[in-house]
């Protein structure tokens, strides 16, 4: 388990002054570090690399190259333990392989960083994350491109009659996306009629909460009236269902080069249903969903298969296009099967979904809501060869971001907690773990990884999970499995960069239990400044701005005496010296400065979040 600290009785708590608190000497080796952590460190949501597949909690794989660059020596040993999506790695490629806009970032922040090739071992226990992260640090641009382009092309022949729509003139066009409607029944008359008809209102484009039966004038509450359910032909199970009921609401579509857009019609409606109804789908996994913490029976309801996340039509051409990549080499296979798949779960599904903004003459389309399963009573259905079509350009930059790279870089599809590496053979450590209960990883990805036929085994999966009877004494436990063999196979002098996210203190104590326990301790704390927020960090009442960053190094000696300082105290000047705002910026900020100033001062965390929306 690697070197103990051990815990200091408490004793009666010394209260500080906060400026006195911010003011103790920091710990540092280089100007480099002292850069890096002396200010929030950007991380921006945008680019080829993060565009080209959407993962729960993804960071820049730019800014993090920085990290590495700067903390580390050309042909150094770099380690993950919870790949993700495979950011370190591809972080690795780019530290050999820099942009124009790392270099600039560099630049303005006075760092030197050392560019060249290193080696990076990434572990990541779900399937689906580990081939991304593999297929998006070595595959060929070119190859790609031109077996991507064949690929829907192929299909498209075949099957792109399946989107064909009449224009408002009656000319033949195709659809662009669809939005569907949830089927209603007025709680006063007993009638049914689209939840579209009572929610949505035109020009501007506003969604309502309350409004009146179009047939009897009662008054409606449009989120909790009731969803209409009837029995339909499940093509794949070969047998009748139940499930919620769904009618086309709006097209979009365009004829020769002109966009539009036109109200479905009853005619519309029977179209599609003898366009589906012969529709085979064998070639669709036999995939049964596996509910745990996701699962709401209120828009969940009669989704029991994968089919039955899509409209018929577009999981039968998902399933065609993934059939005929079995007649392309080997070699580039995973590369396709990571292309259609980016494009899946937020895409193809019906979590995709609209958002209306304000004064717009319309809906904004958009994919699902990252970290969720959520399926809104206005589902969008997305012609799928369009969507993957703008993909293939997306995909290639990236690859070309990182094909000249010299690093080298090697993906374990397995659990970290048992990190199979020789003692003291890795040079430095970057990782994001698991958020507590934020994510359900496992659960969320099975939609993808239905489509490869291997699902991540979640038995050591580190997350807080009551479908999976994880506690937070497990989470802890399995983070400080995986925090000690971290000890174990980092070098004496390496360094550990954490990147984590929480709003309640229970998890922020676990994190750092975790990492004491085993002779961890730390060195400095910064923030990782994300410019955009994900759908939870940006509804959530209760959230950090942006992920803490916590430099790690290992406990070279007894710990002295520990000093114990009141962290309301902290918790109060913070929120004083915004004048008590409770503005919701303001207090995402305060806690965030509070967690760094508790973990720099070895403080411990008592206060969620919501301490600071007072």
């Amino acid at each position: 388990m690697g070197a103990t600290v051990k815990i200091k009785e408490r004793t009666r708590p010394l209260v500080l002054p906060i400026a006195q608190i911010h003011n103790i000497q920091r710990k540092g080796t280089d100007s480099n570090l002292g850069v890096l952590y002396s200010q929030p460190f950007p991380s921006t949501r945008t680019g080829a690399i993060f565009n080209a597949f959407s993962y729960p909690t993804k960071i820049s794989a730019e800014a993090e190259a920085l990290f590495i660059a700067c903390h580390t020596n050309i042909g150094d040993t770099i380690l993950d333990p919870f790949g993700g999506s495979g950011t370190t790695g591809i972080a690795t490629k780019l530290a050999d392989s820099p942009t124009d806009s790392m270099k600039e970032i560099a630049a303005k922040m006075g760092l030197k960083p050392q560019w060249g090739p290193r080696k990076a071992v990434v572990y990541e226990i779900s399937t689906i994350g580990c081939l991304l992260g593999k297929v998006m640090c070595n595959t060929p641009s070119h190859l790609f491109e031109f077996y991507a382009t064949a690929l829907l092309d192929t299909v498209k022949k075949a099957y792109g009659k399946l989107y064909q729509a009449t224009d408002p003139k009656g000319n033949n066009g195709h659809v662009r996306y669809a939005i569907w409607s949830d089927v209603v029944r007025c709680p006063h008359c007993h009638e049914t009629f689209r939840y579209s008809d009572v929610a949505v209102e035109d020009n501007p484009m506003r969604m309502h909460k309350e409004a009146d039966c179009p047939l009897c004038g009662g008054r409606i509450n449009t989120s909790d009236v009731e969803r209409v359910t009837e029995l339909v032909h499940d093509n794949k199970l070969g047998v009748d269902v139940m499930q919620k009921k769904r009618v086309l609401y709006k097209i979009y579509g365009e004829t020769e080069g002109q966009n539009w857009s036109r109200f479905a019609t009853d005619e519309d409606n029977q179209a599609y249903l003898d366009l589906v109804r012969e529709l085979d789908l064998s070639d669709v996994p036999d995939y049964k969903i596996h509910w745990g913490e996701l699962y709401r029976h209120g828009y969940h309801f009669g989704i029991t298969h994968l089919q039955h996340f899509y409209t018929q039509r577009n999981v039968f051409v998902l399933s065609k296009l993934w059939k005929q990549i079995e007649s392309y080499p080997a070699e580039i296979q995973d590369a396709l099967k990571v292309f259609l798949l980016s494009y899946n779960s937020s895409h193809s599904t019906l979590m995709t979904r609209v958002v209306v903004k304000k004064d717009s003459k319309d809906f904004v389309i958009t994919g699902a809501q990252p970290g969720v399963l959520y399926i809104s009573s206005l589902p969008v259905e997305k012609n799928i060869f369009l969507g993957l079509r703008r993909k293939i350009k997306t995909f290639v930059e990236a690859f070309q971001k990182t094909e000249s790279s010299n690093s080298v870089v090697e993906f374990r599809n397995e659990s970290s907690t048992h990190i199979a590496l020789e003692p003291k053979s890795v040079d430095y450590i970057f990782t994001d773990p698991p958020f507590g209960d934020f994510i359900p990883y496992s659960e969320i990805n099975q939609i993808n990884e239905a489509w490869l036929g291997i699902i991540t085994d979640s038995t050591d999966e580190t997350i807080i999970n009551g479908s999976q009877g994880k506690s937070l004494l497990r989470y802890r436990d399995l983070m400080q499995q995986v925090f000690s063999g971290m000890s174990r196979v980092l070098s004496d002098d390496g360094k550990c960069t954490l990147v984590f996210h929480s709003a309640k203190a229970e998890i922020w104590r676990a994190i750092v239990d975790s990492y004491k326990q085993v002779g961890f301790e730390s060195e400095n704390v910064s923030m990782l400044d994300k410019k955009q927020f994900t759908f939870k960090q940006t509804n959530s009442n209760v959230t950090v701005k942006g992920d803490p960053l916590i430099l790690l190094t290992k406990t070279h000696q007894e710990c002295g005496p520990c000093r114990y300082v009141d962290d309301k105290t902290i918790a109060n000047e913070l929120i004083n010296s915004s004048g008590g705002s409770t503005d919701k910026d303001d207090a995402v900020s305060n806690f965030s400065k509070y967690i760094m100033r508790c973990i720099e001062n070895n403080v411990e965390i008592t206060l969620d979040a919501k301490y600071f929306f007072r």
